[in-house]
């Protein structure tokens, strides 16, 4: 936080998202990559694998994918980030309920907000793109040495931000950035879609951003 900066307890200071899945519907157009990828290297890919993928990390996945095709986990990468890519340059990118209202209210009342995803910078970009949101910081998976679960790249973001973690709350969809944030010292409010979220310190489940506002946010941290 910001040398000299007078804080008080339980004082919201900056509001991060995760990008797939939490600001905009990513996750099918994931699925329907990683079919691809596997498909160009005559194998297969199932929902259950899916989930396995849920927010990364991507050398996980493509670890995973190249395993079980038996195939060079370069070409598996390079494949999948250019069936992804292609996918999301010519869909709609819709922004999931509440996420934009919320930011929106953030942005009025002068806090910080943040996008941090274990996504690349070009696919971030092509999201900036089609929804036309700005954020102060942006944190890429292929620009940090450690990714999502490593609480490196929310750590990352509140210092650039010059915010303290404890008074950051993070909006996340999948165990592997709530767990990233959890590390971190943030408060999560976690939106499950696909994944199975267990209660936790520091944490709130709803199942929609439409059930949040800065308000709760704040009473949120006050606690």
């Amino acid at each position: 936080f910001r040398l000299g900066q007078t804080l008080r307890v339980g004082e919201l200071q900056a509001v991060l998202f995760d990008m797939d899945g939490t600001l905009v519907e990513t996750e099918s157009l994931w699925h329907e990559a990683e079919v691809l990828t596997m498909a160009a290297f005559g194998s297969t890919w199932s929902e259950d694998e899916q989930r396995f993928a849920l927010g990364g990390p991507f050398g996980r996945v493509v670890e995973y994918m190249a395993q079980k095709a038996g195939a060079d986990p370069t070409d598996v990468a390079v494949t999948l980030i250019d069936a992804i890519d292609q996918l999301m340059s010519s869909r709609p990118l819709p922004i999931q309920p509440g996420i934009a209202e919320l930011k929106a209210e953030a942005e009025a009342a002068g806090i910080p907000t943040g996008l941090v995803t274990n996504s690349f910078r070009r696919l971030i970009s092509i999201v900036l793109k089609s929804t036309g949101l700005h954020f102060d910081v942006t944190v890429a998976g292929d620009e940090l040495a450690e990714n999502k679960p490593h609480p490196l790249p929310y750590e990352f973001a509140c210092e650039s931000l010059g915010v303290d973690p404890a008074n950051t709350v993070v909006l996340e969809d999948s165990m592997t950035g709530i767990a990233s944030a959890a590390a971190a010292g943030c408060f999560v409010v976690a939106i499950p879609h696909m994944a199975v979220i267990d209660a936790a310190d520091r944490q709130l489940i709803v199942p929609s951003a439409q059930d949040v506002n800065l308000g709760l946010l704040r009473d949120l941290l006050g606690r």
